[in-house]
């Protein structure tokens, strides 16, 4: 552990230049899940094993080869976030809606002449396709009474590194977005030797948090695609992720017991935002080695993404003896850094009949695989980028998805219903051991084709379980632990499809 400090509190120094990314980050850019249209979203996410989907630029581009016309498709969606908080024995309830668009995209089908039928290949496919690859719009409070520790715990840890804090100037300043604001509200204070003391009286705090986050991750794609012997369907796409991350969260701790001296209560609150853009290329096929009968093979290659971030975290402390707030802000704070997403494969077959069809899909990627790269040249921050990506290693790996989808035509009419399960990406020896972090995603949805215009609707769930860990503090010192807040969330949302058929 206190070598842990000695490494983050040489970060601090250089914090203006390089904000401490976690493996928490490096985890939510490396499990997206594609929505695409209202009719990929109702089988499951399997049209790119049946293809003629737009879905099919962002996993299997070999699909777009099945399109017979130019297509123009728009995907609107409504998103509801409900969420079960449980800390310190007390439960909480919370929700968010949300707009967003899940796909727009056209598809551009030409096909050779009458003249040249006899050629083997089907003509060229281009997909052009905005599509949400994940929805990061979430909403959580909790509260608790904590008679163990506090936020400012974490705090005294950090000032008390006699080795990094030589002075109260370095106190008041070598953290400037967490501890020494905390110090320069007098929320932690020091005495001539050197001894750290915490306002809060090391716990005995009821505490409230507030978690806030939206954005999402979205992707351009553009992919070609053709079709030879009616057999075989070969297929490429380079896509052009997008990173849109905003995360607010905010702790009050206050003295609801008369425990603290002359402190009524304080605030802390951190503030991020993350954009983000690169690229990746996937490649696919399609192959029908009987009629009806399609396999699919799909590789989208390693991710590299160009990050920001910008944050901030502002403090408030309330007195007994003062009448008005005192308030602390950190500067405002900016780095750069490139990102790796980990690679992905996925294969699969499908049955289409005149009655509809039924598709499965398996698709593997490693978690283990995501890394960071600082844009800093320093000793410290290789240092933190070495144990960061090692942290990466040591706690996730293989993860696997299974998704299965049908659809039944009757006349017009289309009836769908899709499953996905994905396994959890953590390694076994670091997987939370009181919660299950698998998810499953349950979708049904209906559509209505005419000649030229098509409309579909979708409804899914997502259904997950969280562990929220406020923040850390020398467990062997204080003889306590930091309460864990378990978090319960569904993720229900609808989804619509309008098309034309040129």
């Amino acid at each position: 552990m206190k070598n842990l400090l000695v490494i983050f509190g040489l970060l601090a120094i250089f914090i203006l230049k390089a904000s401490a990314q976690t493996d928490i980050d490096a985890l939510r850019y490396a499990t997206p899940s594609l929505q695409g249209t209202a009719r990929n979203i109702g089988v499951g996410n399997t049209m790119n094993v049946v293809g003629a989907d737009i879905s099919a630029t962002h996993s299997n581009p070999a699909g777009l080869a099945k399109f017979s016309s130019t297509e123009i498709t728009l995907s609107p969606g409504i998103s509801f976030y409900k969420s079960n908080s449980n800390y310190l024995d007390k439960n909480t309830n919370d929700s968010k809606v949300k707009f967003q668009i899940s796909n727009f995209g056209v598809v551009i089908a030409n096909r050779y002449k009458k003249e040249n039928e006899t050629k083997k290949w089907n003509g060229l496919k281009v997909g052009i396709s905005f599509a949400r690859l994940a929805n990061f719009n979430e909403k959580y409070y909790f509260k608790g009474f904590n008679d163990k520790n506090s936020l400012l715990n974490n705090y005294y840890d950090k000032l008390s590194d006699n080795t990094f804090i030589t002075s109260e100037e370095d106190a008041k300043t070598k953290y400037p977005f967490d501890a020494s604001i905390a110090y320069q509200l007098d929320l932690l204070s020091s005495d001539s030797v050197g001894n750290i003391f915490t306002a809060t009286n090391n716990g005995n705090m009821l505490q409230e948090y507030t978690v806030q986050k939206t954005g999402g991750m979205d992707e351009f794609a553009i992919g070609f695609a053709s079709e030879y012997n009616s057999k075989i369907s070969v297929g490429a796409s380079i896509g052009i992720p997008f990173i849109n991350y905003t995360e607010r969260i905010k702790l009050v701790e206050t003295d609801t017991r008369d425990s603290a001296f002359n402190l009524n209560s304080f605030s802390n609150e951190t503030y991020l935002k993350t954009r983000g853009t690169g690229f990746n290329v996937k490649v696919g096929v399609l192959y029908s080695p009987i009629k009806n009968l399609k396999l699919s093979l799909a590789f989208q290659t390693p991710g590299f993404m160009f990050m920001k971030d910008d944050y901030k975290t502002t403090m408030e402390a309330d007195y007994a003896n003062r009448t008005d707030i005192l308030i602390g802000e950190s500067p405002d704070g900016r780095s750069t850094y490139k990102y790796v997403q980990p690679w992905r494969l996925s294969a699969g077959a499908s049955y289409v009949h005149k009655v509809g069809f039924v598709a499965v899909e398996y698709e593997l990627s490693d978690a283990q695989m995501s890394k960071f790269k600082l844009n800093q040249t320093d000793a410290s921050a290789r240092d933190y980028e070495n144990f960061l990506n090692a942290q990466i290693k040591n706690k996730y790996g293989l993860f696997h998805t299974i998704k299965a989808g049908v659809e039944f035509k009757i006349q017009k009419f289309r009836m769908r219903a899709g499953i996905q399960y994905r396994t959890s990406p953590f390694d076994k020896n670091a997987a939370p051991t009181t919660i299950n972090t698998d998810v499953i995603t349950y979708s049904g949805g209906l559509g209505y084709r005419m000649e030229h215009f098509f409309i579909d609707i979708a409804y899914t769930q997502t259904n997950t379980k969280e562990l929220f860990i406020p923040y850390s503090i020398n467990e062997s010192f204080w003889k306590s632990a930091v309460p864990v807040a378990t978090l319960k969330i569904k993720k229900p949302a609808i989804f619509f499809t309008v098309g034309y058929k040129l």
